[in-house]
């Protein structure tokens, strides 16, 4: 379980394509602190296993359903990712539950900058279009963002600058696959509400 509040952004350092999917070696710093074998880490939005530590870096395996859903297909060697560690029981909780379990990948489709903030517009799948709600939470590259828009066939988020300068988000461009993961609180009342079976 995640909170959507990026602690740091991690470089890929190496790549390699096996079997089984896709092993990859980051590049960190600050998580590192207290990072272990086995620990959950979000890696833009996908809740990943660190399967061992070597110097200033850290190894997860990608198995292809993963690869299918999210837009870690895209990943090469110095792509940047935004890194959070697993929530603890005393973690603030400064953005909203996140799992980790991308639903789908979307792409942006607008860009505007003003004084204060950047608003980015991203297209919206019919399968996800029940779950965005203005004002509500969305997960956008594992990044906690509240939605300020819903439109017919796309909602929007504003965007601060220090988001952007801590995040992978400074680099991001029109046409950029996102992953998206809704809010999990929804997708649970949907399915109490849809079944009627009593327990």
């Amino acid at each position: 379980m995640f909170t959507g509040i990026i602690e740091e952004t991690g470089t890929i350092k190496k790549k390699k394509l096996n079997q089984d999917g896709m092993e990859l070696s980051i590049h960190a710093k600050k998580i590192l602190e207290d990072l272990k074998v086995n620990d959950s880490i979000s890696c833009s939005g996908v809740c990943l296993t660190v399967t061992k530590l070597k110097d200033t870096c850290f190894f997860v395996q990608l198995v292809k359903e993963t690869l299918n859903r999210t837009n870690a297909k895209f990943w090469e060697i110095n792509t940047e990712l935004n890194l959070e560690r697993s929530l603890l029981p005393t973690t603030r909780l400064g953005g909203h539950f996140v799992q980790g379990h991308v639903d789908t990948t979307i792409k942006i489709k607008d860009i505007k900058q003003n004084n204060e903030s950047a608003v980015w517009n991203f297209e919206m799948p019919e399968k996800i279009e029940n779950y965005i709600v203005e004002k509500g939470s969305v997960c956008l590259d594992g990044i906690s963002l509240t939605i300020a828009n819903k439109f017919h066939e796309s909602f929007s988020v504003a965007l601060i600058p220090h988001t952007l300068e801590i995040t992978t988000w400074k680099k991001k461009k029109i046409g950029d696959s996102i992953n998206i993961e809704v809010d999990m609180m929804a997708k649970y009342l949907e399915n109490l509400i849809g079944n009627k079976n009593e327990i």
